[in-house]
C-alpha cells in the first residue's frame, strides 16, 4: 500500500497505471483500491472520495490518449 501525503492526481494516476492492481491511501481522504489500472469507486465512498476517484481515472485516461500535434 502506497501512502500519499498530499493529493496529487497525476502522480497517483502514474502509480495506478504502473502497478495495475493494489491499494493506496491519501492522508486526510482515506484508502482507495485500484484494479485493472483504474480506481474502483466503492458504493460506500463519500462524495469527495468519488470525485477524487473520478479525477484520477480521468488522468489515467489522458495518458492513454495519443498526443496529436496540430500544424497551423
Amino acid at each position: 500500500m502506497r501512502i500519499f501525503k498530499k493529493y496529487a492526481p497525476v502522480q497517483i494516476a502514474r502509480h495506478v497505471s504502473a502497478f495495475f492492481k493494489g491499494n493506496f491511501y491519501i492522508q486526510g481522504m482515506g484508502a482507495f483500491r485500484f484494479d485493472g489500472g483504474r480506481v474502483v469507486i466503492e458504493p460506500s465512498f463519500s462524495d469527495a472520495q468519488r470525485r477524487i476517484g473520478r479525477e484520477i481515472n480521468h488522468s489515467i485516461a489522458a495518458f492513454a490518449r495519443p498526443y496529436v500535434r496540430s500544424y497551423s
